[in-house]
């Protein structure tokens, strides 16, 4: 079968059954739509909605370093801008902000971490054209490439691709820079449609410095096992909506909630999770910012 024969079958499944596949077997998926609803209502009635729009809107550019002694030499000061959980849908005005800060930066490469839409929503050519401003500019600029996330269905990713984003699907690309080799492996979602597909990709890729690029932090621990030196993660958004502090309330994850935002370290891997560029549903944050993550790796003594 198919990586889009078995993706469209549970994409079904999810639709109509509401059980998603994620690392540790078919579990059933909560109404979060629903949920979503209700805790768009209790912020209206506390006349927090619009505060935490006018949140959802302002984006931080974060820039972070990871060093790593595992990093060549050939790499050090490699500039990754990381957005994830774009949600165009949800904040539209966002893509078009951030595609006019773009161009001011400098980067090497731009990855996206996933969810694209919001639960499967809008239709896929629609959530493409919503992406289009921030998307052409990154791939006039730069080498673009993604992933898959949960909220995401298998016709996005021609739609996307015809922008100029190379979408990631249990496969990798290299990046060489003299004698050295940057391995960029993208995996498919594994928090509602995870095969073993994602485990063959991280095994078989080749050597090098080896960035995993997997929407949930929740695979980290497959990942530190098959030599991954950097993971690349969204989902959470941090949160999203968060008690003072930004402790997440809920961060969407089975496992690893200590990995749910920022630089982290995980069995010796390396790891960073975006609080995400755009908003899931209600469209509010509350102490957690959205971010465009510009990463610098550099090669520790």
């Amino acid at each position: 079968m198919t990586w889009l024969e078995r993706r469209k079958r549970m994409e079904a499944i999810l639709q109509t059954e509401h059980r998603r596949q994620s690392v540790t077997g078919q579990r059933q998926n909560l109404n979060h739509e629903k949920m979503a609803g209700t805790m768009g209502r209790f912020f209206r009635r506390l006349g927090l909605f619009d505060w935490g729009l006018r949140n959802a809107h302002d984006v931080r550019l974060h820039a972070v370093e990871i060093a790593d002694p595992a990093l060549p030499q050939d790499f050090d000061g490699f500039k990754i801008l990381f957005l994830s959980d774009l949600h165009a849908l949800n904040t539209p005005r966002v893509m078009v902000e951030a595609a006019e800060r773009v161009p001011a930066l400098d980067f090497d490469l731009c990855i996206l971490g996933g969810d694209y839409q919001i639960f499967a929503k809008p239709p896929a050519r629609e959530a493409a054209r919503l992406m289009s401003p921030l998307l052409a500019v990154l791939a006039a600029m730069r080498p673009l490439y993604g992933v898959l996330g949960n909220h995401d269905r298998h016709d996005l990713v021609p739609e996307m691709e015809a922008l100029g984003v190379e979408i990631l699907i249990n496969r990798h690309v290299t990046v060489e820079r003299g004698g050295a080799r940057l391995v960029l492996i993208g995996l498919d979602d594994i928090h509602s449609f995870y095969t073993e597909a994602a485990e063959q990709a991280l095994r078989q890729a080749p050597e090098g410095y080896r960035i995993a690029v997997i929407h949930s932090p929740e695979y980290a621990d497959h990942a530190a096992a098959a030599g991954v030196n950097l993971y690349l993660a969204g989902h959470t958004h941090g949160g999203q909506i968060c008690l003072p502090g930004g402790m997440p309330i809920f961060t969407a994850t089975q496992s690893h909630r200590a990995l749910a935002a920022g630089a982290w370290r995980h069995r010796g891997m390396r790891g960073y999770t975006s609080t995400g560029l755009g908003s899931s549903d209600p469209p509010v944050r509350f102490n957690s910012r959205p971010e465009m993550a510009l990463i610098t790796l550099r090669r520790a003594p």
